[in-house]
């Protein structure tokens, strides 16, 4: 976890994340508001780990096109898997059935599609042992997961510890067991939140950290965040003043660029007063992803993680 320190150092500008920032789990779920770059994030974390030799396999729910967007042209040694809800159910309930085959004729007859697809707990469930076997299919790669977004997410990892409980017995019970034991257990995953230097994402940001602590029992061991505003130069917005007060040929285009600096220096400084008064000084693992005049891809966001020692 981050010290205060090295959090201040991230608030002040500094490239990278606090050098406090310990190691990933092999299995590192993402998750985040809607719209905060959270795939991307995801995709960059698989593309990282490959990187560094021990190759990944970043899972996303749907149909995948997300993720393929993210990758673009994949790197070497990430494998993407798209896993649709009822698919990830027959994938959990194979080892109850002890069969693919009869596991897909009792899920996919006409009485059971219906109920598989309108049970959101049945299709999570599933979900989450579907990356359970996976991890387990892995042992050497690191695990990244797609996760939905915020408040979702957070009843999404409640759901084992709770089933746990209500089913004293029986392979059900086992299966609940399994995910909190070998998956949703402080050691064996690490949590990543992604967010917006934006005051309100901020504050739906904060909630949702609370609620994985609170609820779930589990650290933020990433908070990323995304698009931050980059400090200026220093003395450029002096020098661009300066230029623009002699006029001349220049003068109208260097007035142009103050202006543009001294929105930019604006800009980055409600995001820091924004992460101090909602985050809080050392209360967060920070990462600071940079505002990019386009849309970076993954193998980007992992070389940005790398530096940060966040990867």
């Amino acid at each position: 976890m981050a010290t205060g320190g090295g959090t201040q150092n991230a608030l002040a500008g500094a490239p990278g994340a606090a050098p406090a920032c310990k190691p990933l789990a092999r299995v590192v779920l993402v998750t985040g508001k809607g719209g905060v770059g959270k795939t991307t994030v995801a995709a960059g974390l698989a593309v990282a780990a490959a990187a560094q030799g021990a190759g990944a396999v970043l899972v996303e729910f749907g149909d995948g096109l997300s993720g393929r967007r993210a990758l673009g042209k994949r790197p070497r040694r990430v494998e993407h898997l798209a896993l649709a809800p009822v698919q990830a159910v027959v994938r959990a309930a194979t080892p109850l059935f002890h069969s693919r085959v009869l596991t897909g004729l009792v899920l996919g007859n006409f009485a059971m599609r219906p109920l598989v697809r309108a049970a959101p707990a049945v299709r999570e469930m599933g979900m989450l042992e579907a990356v359970r076997q996976i991890a387990a299919a892995h042992p050497k790669r690191r695990i990244v997961v797609d996760m939905p977004a915020a408040g979702h997410c957070v009843a999404w990892l409640r759901l084992p510890q709770q089933a746990r409980e209500a089913i004293d017995r029986g392979p059900l019970h086992e299966m609940c067991d399994r995910v909190v034991r070998e998956l949703l257990s402080p050691g064996m995953v690490s949590i990543a939140v992604v967010t917006l230097p934006e005051r309100l994402v901020l504050r739906e940001t904060r909630e949702l950290c609370r609620a994985l602590r609170r609820e779930v029992g589990l650290d933020i061991d990433r908070l990323v965040v995304n698009r931050m505003p980059a400090p200026l130069p220093e003395q450029a917005l002096e020098e661009a003043r300066e230029l623009a007060g002699r006029g001349g040929d220049l003068g109208p285009d260097a007035a142009e660029l103050a202006r543009i600096l001294e929105v930019r220096r604006a800009t980055r400084a409600e995001a820091l007063a924004a992460l101090s008064e909602i985050m809080g000084h050392g209360a967060e693992p920070l990462v600071l992803l940079p505002l990019a005049a386009a849309d970076p891809d993954a193998v980007t966001v992992a070389a940005w993680l790398q530096e940060r020692g966040a990867a």
